[in-house]
């Protein structure tokens, strides 16, 4: 969903930039067929932009990671879990709905439109068939109007003068301006929040009536008559956004433009102003790529492997064997000082061990200890049994969980307190336990990392997992989670 509203912001700001340029260099101007094109391709391209990604190659050596052989270690399938969990999630989910609720509204509206207008065409009656148009007649109390292929006329129009009107309704036709207007309708749908979408339609709108006047005009029209008619014809009836109709509620500026003295050709040069701004864009989202992403051989262990970018796989692995898979984009947010090493697996090892996603080999990073706190240890006293939504702890929080008050000291406390040695077991040694403090306080995601035997690791699993409530742990003020351990001596006297 965050994607699709960085494509949204991209495209609205890109597409408010080219019309503020088109209204600044070429709104005055009488070049309607040029303004035409212009005001198309400036409402199309914001919407390209966006994917037009150019890398920049910066070579990256490999030799800063420590580079080690892979080794062959069977890994648990996990559900897949997110890094880090958001709290500005929910607006980020609300925005999204709501833009996906605003396109949906507006793209039901011009099929209502749409809709409307075929009622009309299948009810009325064909009175003229051209190379290029079909003429309808129909018994509705409606002002002119051309959609595609047809021309659509009322029998009162139709009885009187309207060697004008259809002049005026094929120069939309063959200038395919129903099918313009239809692509920016859509394109406003998708940007319905933007102004200058729907002031770009507006302008495109009025060029298409200016270029239609001047059919009419060179057709031999008195341009006093045809000025008349505009004025008669002022209140629109048909009041269809996807169609081109006689009257748009711009007759002043209409008749003004007859009259106007035709720009010089060379102005229309300041059409080009898009070219500088095209390449602005594309300099603005510029990323760099290293040479391994792009697919550059990398040596390992005196053999060479070669990664493709975008179908490569990215493994993240943990001190305990455990691994992830995970994007690009969430690679690029792991701190370097968290990777201990990076191991490269050839093609058919990575099919062998993940299936089709490791055809193009894997990467794999290996992490160092995720640095938990260690508490005290206990001098009393595995089979590891790990949870199938275990994760993979990368940041370490500014103020650390507190036990009731005492900090991680009186964890510890607690711990000495409850702890038993089970009936009949004879085992000595040092275990550890980590366990994860969550956001609410609650402990969960309880493991042995080192065990002594399977009675002791039940029993501190079990024991833990029974803790009272922690103050959690806090970054910049908010709780975040925290991932602790707690080594566990027990000793046979």
């Amino acid at each position: 969903m965050m994607e699709f509203i960085v494509y949204e912001i991209k495209v609205a700001a890109i597409l408010m930039a080219f019309y503020l340029c088109f209204r600044f260099l070429l709104k005055k101007e009488t070049l309607h067929k040029l303004n035409r094109v212009v005001l198309v391709t400036i409402a199309a391209i914001p919407f390209i932009l966006p994917f037009c990604i150019i890398e920049i190659d910066i070579p990256i050596e490999i030799e800063q990671w420590t580079i080690e052989p892979v080794t062959t270690i069977m890994a648990t399938e996990i559900e897949p879990e997110v890094i880090a969990t958001s709290d500005r999630g929910w607006w980020i989910a609300a925005l999204g709905i709501t833009l996906c609720i605003g396109i949906a509204t507006t793209l039901l509206r011009i099929i209502i439109s749409v809709i409307s207008i075929m009622r009309i065409i299948r009810n009325g009656k064909e009175v003229e068939r051209g190379d290029r148009y079909i003429l309808i007649v129909t018994d509705r109390e409606i002002d002119p109007f051309s959609w595609m292929k047809y021309i659509i006329i009322s029998k009162e129009d139709w009885d009187g003068n309207h060697t004008s009107i259809i002049v005026h309704e094929k120069a939309h036709i063959y200038k395919r301006h129903s099918h313009e207007l239809m692509l920016i309708n859509i394109l406003a749908a998708i940007q319905w929040f933007n102004p200058a979408i729907w002031m770009l339609r507006s302008d495109l709108q009025e060029l298409q009536e200016y270029e239609a006047d001047e059919a009419v005009l060179k057709a031999g029209t008195d341009i006093k008559e045809y000025q008349y008619l505009l004025i008669k014809k002022a209140v629109s009836k048909s009041g269809y956004s996807v169609a081109n109709s006689l009257n748009h509620s711009i007759i002043k500026k209409r008749i003004t433009m007859m009259s106007k003295t035709k720009s010089p050709l060379k102005r229309g040069l300041k059409g080009l102003y898009v070219l500088p701004l095209v390449f602005l864009c594309l300099g603005l989202q510029a990323q760099t790529v290293n040479e391994q992403d792009k697919g550059k051989e990398i040596s390992a262990n005196g053999r060479k492997f070669e990664m493709q970018q975008s179908e490569q796989l990215y493994i993240l692995r943990q001190k305990w064997g455990e691994e992830k898979e995970i994007s690009k984009k969430e690679l690029d947010r792991i701190p370097q000082e968290r990777i201990s090493s990076i191991s490269i697996m050839t093609n058919e090892k990575a099919v062998e061990k993940y299936g089709k996603k490791g055809k193009n080999g894997a990467v794999i990073f290996n992490l160092k200890t995720p640095k938990p706190q260690e508490l005290d240890e206990i001098v009393i006293v595995s089979y590891s049994n790990k949870s199938e939504n275990e994760s993979f702890y990368l940041n370490e929080p500014e103020n650390y969980a507190s036990f009731q008050g005492e900090g991680t000291r009186g964890f510890t406390k607690w711990i000495f307190s409850k702890i038993y040695r089970p009936k009949g077991c004879k085992h000595a040694g040092t275990m550890k336990v980590s366990f994860v403090i969550g956001k609410d306080g609650l402990v969960n995601n309880v493991r042995v990392i080192e065990s002594v035997c399977e009675e002791l690791d039940a029993m501190a699993v079990s024991l833990i997992k029974s803790s009272p409530k922690w103050e959690p742990a806090t970054t910049n003020g908010k709780p975040v989670e925290q991932c602790l351990t707690i080594p566990i001596r027990f000793e046979i006297r």
